[in-house]
């Protein structure tokens, strides 16, 4: 038998006993063997038993010698494992101690333990181990030694602190405790305690978790993340710089990404190929791509990883790192975009450094400088100079640089060629962070066509780009400095305004190009015939004016007027000898007598010229007092004008309009009328010249034909008699708006067929402007609109432009049907416009037929339809109305026979 640690229970009395009851059964053995053969009792000798015994002695020695043997043998062994025990204990690196299991005194301490604690070993002997060597944890001590007596573990672990008394070193241990029973099996319980030093342990620990700390630091200052694929267990791992780089607020990453799903889709294929080629070839990922973030916003992320596989060649691990790529990039893209800017840009960028050596310089800087790039690097900007600065220039830019570290002005510097030119600069400084000036960057640009521009610009604003005179601006400064030296000489002056006559005629009849060559001529004329001291000035198309100082009193200024107008009358020949006349009319306006300062003035020169125009041409006339009233009343009478369409103070009258065959009312002319409450009805003859000559024709033309057709639907709806509504029509309507565009959305809105519209444009309109007459006509006609021409034989118009015009009607002016039958010359007229009529395939209407006999030389001209008093002045809406009910009911308004 043998004891749990390996030692013999037997004792010395077994022995004994043992070979006690061997002897005794040597002694049965003895009387059985001779037994067995038969020996007698007489027959057993001493010899039988000197033979026995003899046998039993050498069976004994033998069993003796070989029980020596094998003591002497296993002595050895125990000796040698006691030496090898011993020399362990002495030399191991752990601390090693025997302790009593219920004091804890310690029985037995190797010299590691000892030189751990600062003591001999024969001193640690019957020492408390718990107070030499303290445990970290106490209780979990007491917890770890009851489950060793109870026999549920055989040795446990335990963290402990072994403190050097004489230099208070701490030393951490791992203590490894085993029970153990004396040799005999009686003693009492002991523990084995194994102390393994964790000082080299526990630093190496602590160097890694610095390295750890000092790696995860580094990742994330770098703004990057550690990713981890394992291929054993198919899972990633994430580090938190991942999570925060995708914009992840949830717990567990590791479940909500999946990579390939939120790649960007434009990426998808060019990654897959990549990783599946990394992973076959075993190399180095690298992978840019987008990544969908859990903000909703795709980033450029960098994939930087390894991969490790087993010696079969399966995956099992992928690891790496996740950078984010998204500001890199764009800083790349502004920085790439700004680079090009510069090389693109039309000014000229030249970079140096701080001692102004030239580093770079862009495309635009070698084409206005002439120079190539590699002629001027390490060059200065000197080399540039022109020669036309001082010193004390380029002192002032370098004191305004050291300053403000900015420079910007007007410089002339030397292209290649030598040619000397204007560029506007801009210079700086760039520092860095000490605030220390590194490079200079210049920006400039060839004003030299710009200064040019400015100056044609000064000029052209304050100049007439045909005759060089001064403009309307220009002029009226150079007449406020001539009134602000009059006032302080108390001396008299004139401003003339001079209008050349039948201008128009002469652009019409041989085209602008021939008017602005007569233009000049008499500009030139003009400027000739100035006193010294006089200023000459062109105002508009036609107009010029003079300024005239020193002018005291009319004779002179007459005197002054009528050489002007004898200098215009010149003629103009051209060079294959066409000769043009034109004249002047001379408005005058004195100072201090009319007026004291420069509006005045040319207000009431203005009004003059119009008083000399209507003398006629090539006369002259002074202001009065009577021209601005008139004025005032016209512009009076426009403001009530305005108020009167605004309040619905204006209506239509309606004449009517009738066959000359039948008597059968076939149409009605809408006259426009003013009924202002204070004044009464007010004529058209004296509101519509004023409504022409402002923008009120253009709105109250509108409102005409508005009223016309809204009013011809309403009679259409209540069932009376059809009729055609005419509507006049104006030049400034004809040309300065969408007349056919107004009209379609009038009969759009009203209702009223276009049919039974009627638009008179006057013969004097379609005679100056034909070709834009011819275009409104037409558009006109395709609405389905009749066309009549008004006033016709009052015009100039072209009888060649009039047969190309839509026409429908023609309409004779009432000034030649007034005097008939005692005007043969109206009678003769109005024949001939009746025939010309019917050869052009039009209609014939007469206006203002007021008797019997007019009405039959109409008849028997063969004339279509009339209209006048002699069948009814013009009605209001509702006196028409009921007329136009006789009319429904069979009533005639005139007898036929």
């Amino acid at each position: 038998m043998k004891s749990e640690g390996g030692h013999s229970h037997i004792r010395p009395w077994m022995l004994v006993a043992l070979y006690v009851c061997a002897g005794m059964t040597w002694l049965g053995a003895q009387a059985w063997v001779l037994a067995y053969f038969g020996v007698s009792a007489h027959q057993r000798s001493a010899r039988w038993q000197i033979a026995l015994f003899a046998a039993w002695l050498l069976i004994t020695a033998l069993i003796g010698a070989w029980l020596l043997v094998r003591k002497r043998s296993a002595e050895g062994v125990r000796q040698e494992t006691a030496q090898e025990l011993a020399l362990v204990a002495r030399h191991a690196p752990a601390g090693i101690a025997r302790v009593r299991f219920d004091g804890a005194e310690i029985v037995w301490a190797n010299a590691r333990l000892a030189g751990w604690l600062g003591r001999s070993a024969d001193s640690l002997q019957g020492e408390n181990f718990r107070l030499l060597v303290p445990a970290d944890d106490p209780q979990e001590v007491k917890r770890q030694m009851a489950s060793l007596v109870a026999g549920e573990c055989d040795h446990f672990q335990m963290l402990r602190r072994c403190v050097n008394v004489l230099t208070e070193k701490v030393t951490p241990v791992l203590c490894t405790a085993s029970r153990m029973r004396a040799a005999d099996g009686e003693g009492p319980l002991a523990l084995v305690c194994v102390l393994q030093d964790l000082t080299e342990v526990l630093a190496a620990r602590q160097a890694l978790e610095r390295s750890e700390t000092t790696l995860r630091l580094a990742l994330e200052g770098s703004g990057n993340g550690v990713w981890e694929w394992d291929g054993a267990a198919r899972h990633f791992h994430f580090s938190k710089g991942v999570a925060r780089m995708l914009r992840y607020r949830g717990s567990d990453l590791v479940r909500d990404f999946d990579f390939f799903s939120r790649l960007h889709p434009e990426d998808r294929r060019p990654a897959r190929s990549m990783l599946r080629s990394a992973l076959r070839q075993s190399r180095e990922i690298v992978l840019t791509a987008r990544l969908l973030c859990f903000d909703s916003v795709y980033r450029w992320f960098k994939v930087h990883g390894q991969s490790r596989v087993d010696a079969e060649g399966r995956l099992q691990r992928l690891s790496g790192l996740l950078a984010d790529q998204t500001a890199s990039r764009d800083a790349e893209e502004r920085q790439r975009l700004a680079a090009a800017v510069v090389d693109n840009t039309i000014e000229g960028v030249v970079v140096t450094d701080a001692q102004s050596r030239i580093l770079s310089a862009n495309r635009s800087f070698t084409r206005l400088m002439g120079y190539a790039e590699e002629e001027i690097l390490g060059q200065t900007p000197r080399m540039f100079k022109s020669g036309l600065h001082g010193k004390a220039f380029y002192e002032n830019m370098w004191a305004s640089m050291r300053a403000t570290g900015h420079w910007q002005g007007e410089i002339w510097n030397r292209r290649k060629s030598g040619e000397v030119f204007l560029e506007r600069m801009s210079l700086s400084a760039v520092k860095d962070a000490a605030g220390t000036v590194t490079h200079y960057v210049c920006m400039f640009t060839d004003i030299s066509s710009d200064k040019a521009r400015e100056r044609q610009l000064e000029f052209l604003s304050q100049s007439d780009v045909l005759t060089g005179l001064p403009n309307r601006a220009k002029f009226e400064g150079l007449l406020g400095e001539a009134v602000e030296q009059a006032r302080a000489t108390q001396d008299g002056m004139a401003v003339m305004l001079l209008n050349i006559d039948r201008f128009k005629d002469v652009n019409d009849s041989y085209g602008h190009a021939v008017g602005d060559m007569v233009l000049k001529h008499v500009a030139q004329q003009v400027q000739g015939a100035l006193r010294h001291g006089d200023m000459l000035g062109r105002l508009a198309g036609d107009e010029l004016a003079v300024v005239c100082p020193g002018l005291n009193g009319r004779e002179e200024a007459i005197a002054v007027a009528e050489h002007l107008i004898r200098a215009a009358a010149r003629p103009w020949t051209s060079p294959d000898g066409l000769s043009v006349v034109v004249g002047l009319s001379v408005g005058i306006s004195l100072y201090p007598e009319h007026a004291l300062d420069t509006e005045e003035l040319m207000r009431d020169a203005h009004a003059a010229v119009y008083g000399a125009k209507a003398r006629g041409s090539g006369t002259w006339c002074f202001f009065s007092e009577g021209m601005t009233q008139a004025a005032r009343e016209r512009l009076a009478l426009e403001a009530r004008l305005r108020r009167a369409l605004d309040l619905g103070h204006l209506c239509l009258y309606y004449q009517p309009q009738l066959e000359l065959a039948t008597g059968r009312l076939i149409g009605a002319e809408a006259l426009l009328r003013w009924l202002d409450p204070d004044e009464g009805l007010i004529s058209p003859a004296r509101f519509i010249p004023v409504a022409e000559s402002s923008s009120l024709i253009g709105p109250l033309g509108l409102w005409v034909l508005q009223e016309a057709c809204r009013q011809g639907q309403q009679w259409r709806s209540a069932g009376l008699p059809a009729l055609t509504i005419a509507v006049n029509v104006s030049l400034h309507q004809l040309l300065l708006t969408d007349l056919a565009g107004a009209t379609q959305q009038v009969l759009a809105q009203t209702g009223y067929p276009a049919q039974q519209l009627e638009l008179e444009i006057t013969e004097s309109a379609l005679a100056e402007h034909p070709e834009e007459g011819l275009q409104v006509l037409n558009r006109l006609r395709e609405l389905g609109v009749h066309l009549a021409i008004d006033d016709f034989g009052t015009g100039y118009s072209s009888l060649a432009h009039l047969k190309r015009f839509p026409l429908d009607l023609l309409k004779i002016d009432q000034s030649f049907i007034r005097d008939i039958p005692h005007s043969a010359d109206d009678m003769a007229i109005s024949s001939s416009v009746i025939a010309l009529g019917h050869a052009m395939g039009l209609k014939v209407l007469a206006e203002g037929v007021e008797n019997r006999e007019q009405l039959e030389f109409l008849r028997q001209k063969g004339c279509d339809f009339f209209q006048g008093y002699f069948c009814s002045r013009p009605l209001p809406a509702q006196d028409f109305t009921r007329l136009l009910e006789k009319v429904g009911k069979g009533a005639r308004l005139i007898e036929t026979a």
